[in-house]
């Protein structure tokens, strides 16, 4: 009786970690699926609106040159922040100079504004599950035959990131936090990086003319 008892609580313990660990898998799908039926009272429950709407404006308008770190607080470095705010003010007084005394000079082509809102309906949230990155309020998830499948990237006990491979496009990365023993909450959406793709080709045709040209023992 106490063999039995022991391998039924092996068991348990098992299954239970298992389930822990793929909880982040089970709420990816959750949203997944909520985005396809455009349940948004559920997709509200697991995304942090909020936090991805900032995440992803910072994205986007960052464009090719990549996100920053936050500029430096005021309270924690006051010396920093104060030299920021001066640098800003140098920058702008140099822009409006250059443009009086060049008013023909050149200038760069204007970007359309970026509306954040158009990757946070329920189509483009599919979308992003599916990998399609920038392109998300435009992209066809039903000429999709078979979605791509999530894979962890990272867990720990509060933490997890999931990846989205698109052979085109790059990699997409979900960032779940922990609400529950097994409930998660999206808190960041990483699109893409520019040139991912390239040079993952770049390295693959590195390495296959390394192998080719090794001797053969």
């Amino acid at each position: 009786m106490g063999r039995v008892l022991a391998i039924f609580l092996a068991i348990v313990l098992v299954g239970g970690a298992g389930l822990f660990y793929a909880s982040p898998l089970i709420a990816f799908y959750d949203v997944r699926s909520s985005a396809r039926a455009e349940d948004v009272e559920a997709l509200a429950k697991l995304i942090n609106f909020t936090s991805v709407r900032t995440s992803l404006k910072a994205q986007l308008e960052a464009g090719d040159k990549g996100v920053s770190a936050p500029p430096p607080s005021a309270i924690d470095d006051p010396a920093g922040a104060a030299g920021k705010a001066v640098k800003d003010i140098g920058d702008s007084i140099g822009k409006a100079w250059d443009g009086l005394v060049n008013p023909k000079a050149a200038k760069g082509p204007v970007k359309p504004p970026v509306d954040v809102e158009l990757y946070l309906k329920p189509s483009a949230i599919l979308a992003l599950t599916y990998g399609a990155g920038k392109d998300a309020p435009i992209y066809d998830t039903s000429a999709v035959a078979k979605p791509p499948m999530p894979s962890i990237a990272f867990f720990s006990l509060d933490r997890s990131r999931l990846t989205v491979k698109d052979a085109e496009r790059g990699t997409t990365i979900f960032t779940f936090e922990r609400k529950g023993l097994m409930s998660w909450e999206v808190t960041h959406i990483g699109l893409p990086k520019p040139g991912e793709i390239e040079a993952e080709k770049a390295a693959e045709a590195a390495a296959s003319m390394s192998a080719a040209a090794a001797p053969a023992h």
